[in-house]
């Protein structure tokens, strides 16, 4: 399982800030029919704080995300800076969670909490939508019509398909 943030200075202080630093890993993910990877380790770093029974971290989550740039399918890397606050509620051992209406509420027992959902979460949402090799890549757009029947013939699965549509229209118009 995950790497855990030991927060017991915290639990012993209350109201005290107290900085950290945690290193955490994120497994590949497939996002959209893209395989994403990340390198190791997605780093937080910030203050974590107890009042009552919440927990409060903020700080920066760095990481380096790795995909196909998709316009030419080039490897792409995208360096993500990620701001965070987050609280999370302490269950006490004879607190019972079965029937806690807030399911997203992210809890922790002990003196440990695990950020590896947290990391993911954070990465993924500030991937973007379409990840680049370079802000001005035209992949697809220059290539000429010779590389592109190439890249489709290995790259499209369905280009057999666009090959049978094009032999039936030219059938058609004989």
């Amino acid at each position: 399982k995950g790497l855990y943030l030991d927060v017991s200075r915290a639990l012993h202080d209350p109201g005290e800030s107290f900085p950290f630093t945690h290193r955490e890993q994120i497994p590949p993910q497939d996002i959209s029919g893209e395989k994403v990877t990340f390198d190791d380790p997605v780093v937080f770093e910030g203050r974590f704080c107890m009042s009552g029974n919440d927990l409060t971290l903020e700080g920066m989550m760095t990481a380096t995300a790795h995909s196909r740039c998709c316009n030419c399918l080039e490897p792409a890397t995208v360096n993500l800076k990620v701001p965070f606050h987050e609280v999370f509620s302490r269950l006490d051992r004879y607190q019972d969670t079965s029937k806690d209406d807030d399911s997203d509420r992210q809890v922790f027992a002990g003196s440990q909490v695990d950020l590896e959902h947290l990391a993911l979460t954070l990465a993924v949402l500030e991937l973007p939508i379409r990840m680049l090799c370079r802000t001005d890549c035209q992949g697809y757009l220059t290539m000429t019509e010779a590389q592109r029947a190439g890249r489709d013939s290995v790259q499209n699965p369905f280009s057999v398909l666009q090959q049978l549509i094009k032999n039936d229209q030219d059938d058609q118009e004989v």
